[in-house]
């Protein structure tokens, strides 16, 4: 008798013990759904875990019990995941089985320490109204109906459906206004990489991806800070998107693993006939630690996650448009449809010579201007809360691009020699004194100054005192049309850069806004020294005289230093990775350097 009592208080917290994921799933008494692929199961076990350790060992044993709490026991799931991968039915289906699991117990509310008959609510966070209606809400709503198990233990409402034992699953989206007052065991966050990235308001608070994350995670961490979860689930739009920085935020160690697929065009003609076939690659990460603890992320193509979806039916999509397929169904993003610079490898491979000045604004003693070239300053000066940057160029030589078949055009190769900034002060902006001195002092430095130009901001004193010792000014307002003419140089690659870290960041983060009309940064970002550079470049362009007598060169890819390697202790200052000896005789002999 006394043993039964025990035996009692030990499935105290179970009305009914619950069934594994794949009986939940397939089996006829509860979804009676097509199987999973077994990324999908991980998925769904990672997202409706929130039973203690010490019952899961009561439920599956010592062994299986310990694993299963360690392996999916998690507070944040990031599935970085391709289009058509079955995000949206997987995550109804965890929704489905974190209900079911919760129902099983006697008292949901008491289980996780809170009062009896207390709220427990999950919510489906969807791009729009009408997303977060036809997709979530429509496919979860349909799954529990036609489960025998859930008959008469919910009522279903236009937004919501209401469990037995106060469990509410809500449908909402990211225009609304934040669901405060739920008690949150699982948020998920559908596409959220097409949320807004930018505050239109100037509500700090506004409905960005970044708010909204951080709001749910505040939510559920407050009501449920050991088993309740925030999922992320999304393409990825662009690099550098809300998904792709959250997922390489929380990744320490990874394996990557290249792979490639080749596609026949036409079935019917010969498989080795070059023009019938094209090739894809990409990589795949098998993650090896994170950050933080209780995480899950997950990167992988469609066709790896959703058992129905072969990588061939995606063919026409990455014949037509291979870009736009990478990055909806490889999860390989190239660019945002607003970036300005769309190929952003061609960026960091002009960044490729050392910027010779230190944080104290010095030059290195190495470094030293050439006497035959004139050089062009161009200065973006700083406002209240902005930098002042100040960046310096000269056309290198010219050099002959061929621009249809049969017809070359001679064009200017531009190198700019360095980029140096002033931050602002917590006693006030920049002190525009000194940065006048420093440009003046370039002509001490052995610079045959060309031109100075400004920014129309508080330009005209200082432009007055520098021609008052012999330097020519201008004002030059860096616009779109001075950014296209560097773009040009970048992508036929006749353009060197300092590799600086924050420059290359301007520099790709920029944006074409007002309808195509504009050249912006985003908000609580800058392009101080991105205007700078633009504005050097344009200087060194527009006012370099071509000499007729000059030896023009066949532009080659050969043409460029080669890459340096970021310091990453010094903020301004690159140091290049030495040449190895024997690889440098072997070029040497060979005539390739």
């Amino acid at each position: 008798m006394f043993d039964e009592f025990l035996e009692a208080l030990k499935n105290d917290n179970f009305a009914e013990q619950p069934v594994d994921v794949k009986t939940f799933v397939e089996g006829e008494d509860f979804l009676n759904q097509p199987p999973l692929s077994q990324i999908q199961y991980d998925i769904v076990e990672a997202m409706s875990q929130i039973y203690r350790k010490e019952d899961l060992i009561e439920l599956l044993g010592e062994t299986e019990g310990t694993r299963y709490f360690n392996k999916y026991t998690k507070n944040e799931i990031i599935l970085q995941l391709g289009k058509g991968s079955g995000k949206d039915f997987t995550s109804t289906v965890a929704c489905a089985y974190i209900v079911y699991k919760l129902l099983c117990l006697k008292d949901p509310a008491r289980y996780f320490g809170k009062p009896s008959g207390d709220a427990i609510d999950i919510i489906n966070v969807a791009i729009n109204a009408q997303q977060a209606k036809n997709v979530f809400f429509k496919g979860f709503k349909t799954k529990i109906e036609k489960s025998p198990w859930f008959a008469g233990k919910y009522n279903a409402k236009a937004e919501s459906i209401e469990f037995d034992k106060s469990i509410t699953v809500y449908s909402g989206h990211s225009e609304r206004e934040s669901h405060e007052g739920l008690n949150l065991i699982l948020a998920v966050l559908d596409e959220i990489s097409g949320f807004a990235t930018e505050i239109g308001t100037g509500n700090d608070q506004g409905k960005t991806a970044d708010n909204i994350y951080k709001a749910f995670r505040a939510s559920v961490d407050s009501r449920f800070p050991d088993l309740g979860k925030v999922a992320l689930l999304s393409f990825p739009r662009y690099q550098g998107d809300f998904i792709s920085k959250r997922y390489d935020d929380v990744v320490v160690e990874k394996e990557v693993v290249s792979k490639s697929h080749k596609f026949v065009i036409n079935p019917l003609l010969p498989e080795d006939d070059k023009d019938n076939v094209f090739e894809i690659e990409w990589d795949e990460d098998n993650i090896i630690s994170y950050k933080y603890p209780g995480v899950f992320a997950l990167k992988r193509p469609t066709w790896e996650v959703n058992p129905t979806r072969k990588i061939d039916d995606f063919k026409i999509a990455f014949l037509t448009d291979i870009a736009d397929a990478m990055q909806r169904f490889a999860c390989v993003p190239t660019f945002s449809s607003d970036a300005f610079f769309k190929q952003q490898e061609k960026v960091r491979n002009c960044m490729s010579i050392r910027n010779p000045i230190d944080e104290s604004k010095r030059f290195d003693e190495s470094f030293k201007p050439d006497p035959d070239k004139i050089y062009y300053v161009h200065a973006d000066l700083a406002q209240k809360h902005d930098k002042c940057a100040v960046a310096i160029a000269h056309v290198d030589k010219w050099v002959s691009v061929q621009v249809v078949k049969d017809y070359q055009q001679v064009a200017p190769m531009v190198i700019v020699d360095a980029v140096a900034w002033w931050e602002p002060r917590k006693e006030g902006p920049v002190n525009l004194s000194e940065v006048k001195q420093w440009i003046q002092n370039l002509r001490r430095q052995g610079f045959n100054i060309g031109m100075v130009s400004f920014d129309r901001w508080q330009s005209f004193d200082i432009q007055n005192e520098l021609q008052a010792v012999g330097m020519r000014t201008e004002t030059v307002s860096v616009a779109k049309k001075h950014y296209e003419d560097m773009a040009m140089l970048v992508y036929e690659e006749r353009l060197v850069i300092p590799s600086i870290e924050l420059l290359f960041e301007e520099l790709t983060e920029l944006k074409i806004t007002d309808n195509g009309k504009r050249v912006d940064h985003p908000r609580k970002k800058s392009k101080d020294l991105a205007d700078a550079v633009c504005g050097a470049v344009f200087g060194a362009i527009s006012h370099t005289p071509k000499d007729q007598n000059l030896e023009v060169e066949v532009h080659t890819f050969r043409d460029r230093p080669k890459q340096s390697e970021f310091d990453k202790e010094k903020a301004n200052v690159i140091q290049y990775k030495p040449m190895p000896k024997e690889v440098k005789d072997y070029l040497d002999r060979f005539n390739l350097l």
